[in-house]
């Protein structure tokens, strides 16, 4: 049974009167308080209602309780009690006072079931977590409950008050701003002026054309020299014409889909963007400054889109040629998309790199890609790693990470102690080997004699620590994953290279983690696998896209 209740009042008062009662009556008074529950907490930390306190009076309002006494309160009601021991033979102050304090009762017992009905699906409530914080430090859109507080604000901008209002007022601000509207007109002029309509009929050869549809278009691209790249904006006109002899008609160009943008300007902001990491604003400002040509953030967008599906060949060509070879490096990170936790995947070996995007972390889709492969793949210690049919290494540096921090907490767990000692001792001579020889199996099968001298001494044990249980456990399980690489040639014992390719995407995933889509993923990821696997076979991935080939 639950005795409900509103503040901290009745378990104070029963805690006072408790000290001055019998003991008999101490187990009746205690199991009332340790099951009583105070509503109020509920609505300090987990319940916000639309109301100025966290008040009985104000919540209970709030659901359309009403007291008899419209200026019912605490105050009050000490006035009656007051007037009423003044006056004992006046009743009606003390059924007033009788009245509150069941009145008060009922409101608790109408806050409490309301607390009961409320549920996630109710469209009345709303879950806190889902709710926007305002911030008036941070910058963004403001959503103000008042109108008029809105319309203020919009008069409050930096661009709208500098052309709107100083400009009147201060010389120095509207020569500025005349000046940048001048300068404005000069973003996107054509340099050239090509007519497309001809000169002559095709079939009758005759001069006697007639332009019956007429249309501009400008086209804008860069042109890469020697040493150095500049503008081209040409204005192309063309259209309809008609021959007045043969009367045939002559489209001699269809405007709508020549592209406004040019292939090497497109070619250029993928290249700011994919391998300098510039943001769109500053990929925007620099073709402004440097070519006077003006883009939109959506046409930046557009242009990263076209480019990867361009190269969608070659992004398929370096996946296959990956899971030919005989070593792969996998590793995935969360990339979250408008609060979906989508994954990015990475296979990798010594000159190449392949990202790809999934919506879940579940490794199903992995038996089919690597249908194909037959090599050795290395990995962590996800689960999902062990159902895939190939050989694998585990990575060790990962094993030793956990094991230090395991030690770190736990000092002076003796038998854990003994087993990170061991494995150090074991690892220290397998890495002076490959030191001074490399990864070559001639020189490195000798260490399995260590490797199961260590099993016997460090391994089979009885331990008793919950820890070293844990690592025993962990060490038996992958007894045949984790010195694989004893075995075979150049297979490396730690998973670094999938790491050190995972950081380009997470550097930009931090950069620009509030807009990303699936689309956006995976267009990046088509041209950050080609810029990443140029890197390691040393070509320069600007030159690759200027040169317009299709493999590498």
């Amino acid at each position: 049974m639950l005795i409900f209740h509103f503040g901290s009042y009745e378990i104070r008062a029963l805690n006072r009167v408790i000290k001055r009662l019998p003991e008999n009556f101490n187990v009746d008074i205690n199991n009332i308080i340790n099951h009583s529950v105070n509503i109020l907490e509920i609505f300090s930390h987990k319940i916000y209602p639309p109301t100025y306190s966290n008040g009985l009076k104000e919540i209970a309002g709030f659901l359309n309780f009403r007291w008899t006494e419209s200026n019912a309160s605490g105050i009050v009601s000490t006035i009656w009690r007051y007037n009423w021991e003044l006056d004992p033979i006046d009743h009606s102050l003390k059924n007033k006072l009788l009245l509150y304090n069941i009145e008060d009762c009922m409101a608790l017992k109408h806050v409490k079931e309301w607390i009961y009905s409320i549920h996630d699906e109710n469209e009345k409530t709303k879950l806190t977590s889902s709710i926007k914080k305002e911030n008036i430090f941070k910058w963004g859109i403001t959503n103000y409950i008042v109108k008029d507080f809105e319309e203020i604000n919009s008069k409050a901008y930096f661009d709208y008050q500098r052309e709107h209002i100083f400009l009147r007022t201060e010389k120095k601000i509207y020569k500025a701003v005349k000046k940048q509207k001048q300068e404005s007109f000069q973003y996107n002029r054509a340099d050239k002026k090509v007519n497309l309509f001809p000169l002559k009929c095709p079939r009758c050869r005759t001069k006697s054309l007639v332009d019956v549809r007429r249309a501009d278009k400008l086209q804008i691209d860069l042109v890469f020299m020697n040493q150095g790249i500049k503008k081209r904006a040409i204005l192309y006109t063309g259209g309809l014409s008609i021959c007045k002899k043969c009367k045939k008609s002559i489209l001699n160009a269809n405007m709508r889909r020549l592209p406004m943008y040019g292939n090497n300007l497109m070619i250029w902001s993928v290249n700011q963007k994919i391998q300098y990491r510039q943001s769109t604003e500053q990929i925007i400002n620099t073709l402004k400054d440097s070519f006077k040509i003006e883009v939109s953030a959506t046409q930046l967008t557009k242009f990263k889109e076209i480019i990867a599906q361009k190269y969608i060949g070659v992004y398929k060509d370096i996946l296959n040629q990956i899971t030919e070879n005989s070593l792969i490096h996998i590793d995935e990170t969360i990339a979250r998309i408008k609060g979906i936790d989508g994954y990015v995947w990475v296979f990798t070996n010594f000159d190449s790199v392949y990202y790809e995007f999934r919506e879940s972390r579940e490794t199903e889709f992995l038996k089919s890609l690597l249908n194909n492969f037959h090599g050795v793949l290395i990995s962590d210690f996800y689960t999902g790693y062990d159902g895939l049919d190939c050989r694998q290494q585990k990575c060790l540096v990962h094993l030793i990470r956990d094991l230090n921090e395991d030690f770190l907490k736990h000092q002076f767990d003796s038998e854990l102690k003994q087993l990170v000692i061991d494995f150090g001792k074991l690892l220290r001579l397998i890495i002076a080997t490959i030191e001074k020889f490399g990864l070559k199996t001639k020189n490195l099968t000798k260490h399995n004699k260590d490797v199961a001298e260590f099993y016997s001494q460090s391994i089979d044990l009885n331990f008793e620590s919950e820890l070293a249980l844990s690592y025993q456990k962990r060490f038996l399980k992958y007894k045949e994953k984790l010195f694989l690489f004893l075995n075979y040639d150049n297979i490396p014992w730690n998973n670094n290279n999938a790491e050190h390719a995972i950081k380009p995407f997470a550097k930009w995933r931090k950069k620009i983690s509030r807009c990303l889509t699936k689309q956006n993923i995976e267009n990046h990821l088509i041209l950050l696998s080609i810029l990443q696997t140029c890197k390691y076979r040393g070509i320069n991935f600007f030159e690759f896209l200027k040169s317009g080939k299709m493999s590498l």
